[in-house]
């Protein structure tokens, strides 16, 4: 007999119904099914919504993100957005989606936090990313949480499903979140400082840059908090560097004589410094 679960926030992506699961497989009234991986993850991302074979993070890359971010160099960051996240999520909050979800560090820690509280023990977490290395790696991390690949620009999640969603350094469209936020839900923003690892642009470049400082308005949302969170953090050992180096756009952009200078990086002090905005809908 098969085994039907009612409690399900994915949306078809071919006809928009909603997607139950189904022993291994999550189908929807009109019969279009996704098979669940054997790594536990679901692919919802259409053929169209592609615009290379494999779009996201390589595999190598979310090693490096895994392998650096265990090291806990942003736990003070996790920290301190989950501490705003607990602050403004609803009393009865069910589903919190994490949109462009990584390799799932950030939405475990939540997860973690949150648990610790009798009245958050129901939450069901949610990772969404383009990459299937991420949803691969997000699964290593923590089989509790529900990871998909999908696209944010074309989120596979129903109208009004979600109580918080979070988008740390992803790109991402405002219409999307509007239409599976509910009514009471939020929306976390996380982006760059000004002088989000300067020093290490330092390093990689003739002239670094400080970030250009985002518009925090949004199209239906208004803006009910805003947090920076600065510091910095030492790391003397090379492997990690080149993790660090590896996680971010940065390793793309330089040369391939910088990119071999990087095994010359033995020390590295850096600034960590991430703005957080938190947004309600009007």
């Amino acid at each position: 007999m098969k085994t039907i679960s009612a409690d399900s926030i994915y949306k078809c992506p071919v006809c928009g119904l909603t997607l139950l699961k189904q022993d291994k497989q999550y189908i929807c009234g009109k019969g279009h099914n996704f098979d669940i991986s054997q790594k536990g993850y679901v692919n919802l991302l259409l053929a169209n919504q592609k615009k290379t074979s494999e779009p996201g993070d390589n595999n190598q890359m979310m090693e490096s993100r895994r392998n650096f971010l265990n090291k806990d160099y942003y736990a003070k960051f996790s920290n301190k957005l989950n501490e705003v996240i607990d602050l403004h999520l609803s009393k009865d909050a069910k589903y919190i989606l994490d949109a462009g979800s990584g390799e799932g560090y950030f939405l475990s820690k939540l997860k973690n936090k949150l648990a610790t509280k009798d009245n958050r023990k129901h939450i069901k977490y949610y990772g969404i990313d383009i990459s299937k290395a991420a949803a691969t790696y997000g699964l290593k991390r923590d089989k509790s949480i529900y990871f998909a690949v999908g696209s944010n620009f074309n989120l596979p999640i129903m109208n009004n499903s979600i109580d918080c969603i979070i988008r740390n350094f992803a790109p991402g469209n405002s219409k999307e979140f509007y239409r599976v936020l509910n009514g009471t839900g939020k929306l976390v923003i996380v982006t760059p400082g000004s002088l989000h690892l300067f020093e290490l642009k330092e390093e990689l470049y003739k002239e670094a840059r400080m970030h250009q400082s985002e518009v925090s308005s949004l199209q239906g949302f208004k803006c009910i908090d805003h947090q920076e969170i600065k510091y910095s953090i030492k790391v003397n050992n090379h492997e990690d560097i080149r993790n660090l180096i590896s996680m971010t756009p940065y390793y793309w952009s330089i040369t391939n004589e910088t990119r071999n200078d990087i095994d010359n990086i033995f020390s590295l002090k850096t600034t960590l410094h991430f703005k957080i905005n938190i947004y309600n809908k009007i």
